[in-house]
């Protein structure tokens, strides 16, 4: 075998093994959402990530109204934490504008979720209508801070959002947690952001609690002198 076939094989291996990494349902880095940036999304579903498959093991809705520019805004925002197939948690929200609002929404906003690594998308194999076009990140102190948009041009090409009587495609975020508490914030806003509901709490992530070297210290000292107590009696 020639020096030239054997590169052209390596060549063809190499380029199978970067194609396999693309395809690779858990190996998609298009929806890290870094701190201080900005995403485009696109949608997924569970035959493409078959990791997102789970169970059910919260969910709630929460009403919201607040006043627009031309009106009373209102509707409900349903939140949901998913036991996925590999023991972590994801976290779902679903946003439903009331048929009598009187302007769009353009945002949901999340903040205090605090994980790992932020991978966001929405789900176009569930229920909905409208999709969250893009995602952003605040950074410093509220990078724990995240927004869905809604805006998208309508068929006349203005732009547009949630709006009334509609609602939004599952969204998630998909975190390495195994445990979670009632401990997130959300509200919604309009396209603007200029008004803004309330805020109110979700489901959020949480991690167990490691002890410092100093307290792992200070408990063995306390051990210890609860034994010696313990000897002389």
């Amino acid at each position: 075998m020639t020096d030239s076939v054997i590169s052209i094989r390596k060549t063809l291996v190499a380029a199978s093994i970067s194609l396999l990494a693309l395809a690779a349902p858990g190996l998609a880095q298009a929806d890290l959402l870094l701190a201080g940036s900005s995403i485009a999304l696109s949608g997924t579903t569970v035959a493409a990530e078959p990791q997102l498959a789970g169970v059910v093991l919260e969910d709630r809705t929460d009403g919201f109204s607040f006043a627009g520019a031309h009106g009373t805004v209102s509707g409900s925002i349903q939140s949901q934490v998913v036991r996925a197939v590999d023991g972590t948690l994801d976290f779902y929200w679903r946003v439903f504008s009331d048929a009598n609002s009187s302007d769009d929404i353009g945002s949901f906003r999340l903040g205090e979720e605090h994980t790992t690594d932020y991978r966001v998308n929405w789900r176009s194999d569930g229920l909905g209508e409208v999709a969250a076009s893009s995602a952003n990140r605040f950074t410093g102190a509220q990078s724990s801070y995240f927004n869905f948009y809604f805006s998208h041009l309508s068929a006349a090409g203005a732009p547009v959002g949630l709006g009334a009587d509609q609602s939004s495609y599952y969204m998630f975020l998909d975190t390495d947690a195994t445990s979670y508490a009632y401990t997130g914030l959300m509200d919604v806003a309009d396209m603007n952001q200029s008004h803004i509901a309330a805020t109110l709490r979700t489901f959020a992530p949480t991690a167990a609690t490691v002890p410092e070297p100093g307290s792992l210290a200070l408990v063995g000292l306390a051990l210890a002198g609860l034994a010696a107590r313990r000897r002389q009696r």
